[in-house]
């Protein structure tokens, strides 16, 4: 038995060993979702009206932001201004000065830049009803995706 063993081992030691090769080709797809983050850095809660302020006919108010997006693409800011107290808000800091009266206005951003800080100057010129005291911000912010 034993030699029987070592002849089998011998025989399958001598045959030319025989082997395919293969090759496979597969697609892989990933979906990434749009993540867009408006964060405030710093922005007052509220607006304060002193009657200089109400005197002057304006207050301006400075703010900054920082948005996180993985769009290539960009994103969409959307400033919306809230009726009230001003007439209309001049928005300083995006490249060119921007006037908005009650009508939402929507600025795309490119997307080159995955984290991108803003620093805002809002400029509310005041009605004529307007009178000294704490008003809600009469602005807001947010972001979309393109």
């Amino acid at each position: 038995m034993r030699s029987s063993i070592v002849a089998l081992v011998l025989a399958l030691a001598s045959c030319p060993a025989s082997g395919e090769q293969g090759r496979a080709q597969f697609t892989v797809a990933v979906t990434v979702p749009v993540r867009l983050q408006l964060e405030v850095i710093e922005q007052p809660t509220e607006l304060r009206l002193s009657a200089e302020d109400v005197a002057r006919g304006y207050k301006e108010v400075s703010a900054r932001y920082r948005i996180n997006h993985n769009d290539r693409h960009g994103y969409l800011l959307r400033i919306v201004p809230r009726s009230g107290i001003a007439r209309h808000i001049e928005v300083r800091g995006l490249g060119a000065n921007l006037v908005l009266g009650d009508d939402s206005v929507d600025i795309a951003q490119p997307g080159n830049v995955f984290q991108q800080e803003l620093a805002l100057t809002f400029r509310f010129e005041l009605n004529e009803a307007s009178y000294p005291g704490t008003f809600e911000l009469p602005v807001s912010l947010a972001v979309t995706p393109l």
